[in-house]
């Protein structure tokens, strides 16, 4: 079955996009498709739980009691993006 959908890009996206689908020889329709797949089967994964790749690293590095994950964080995303704290 198909179905139309509509959507609506900013023209150096819909650019982007449709060099991409070129460079693939597939069109934009296919690509994007292709895209949603990928998106709807990850989340699905992820809300049944099914992320191995995700658990196998779980509980793989042993922080100490007192870190601070949140500052962390925001320490490594103000280094990344040259942000002073």
């Amino acid at each position: 079955m198909s179905a139309t959908l509509t959507i609506t890009l900013d023209s150096a996206v819909l650019q982007l996009a449709e060099q991409e689908a070129l460079a693939r020889h597939t069109t934009l329709p296919e690509m994007v498709g292709r895209q949603l797949q990928v998106m709807a089967r990850n989340w699905r994964d992820s809300q049944a739980g099914k992320t191995p790749i995700t658990d196998s690293l779980r509980g793989a590095v042993k922080l100490p009691p007192a870190f601070d994950e949140r500052a962390a964080l925001t320490e490594e995303l103000q280094k990344k993006h040259g942000v002073q704290g």
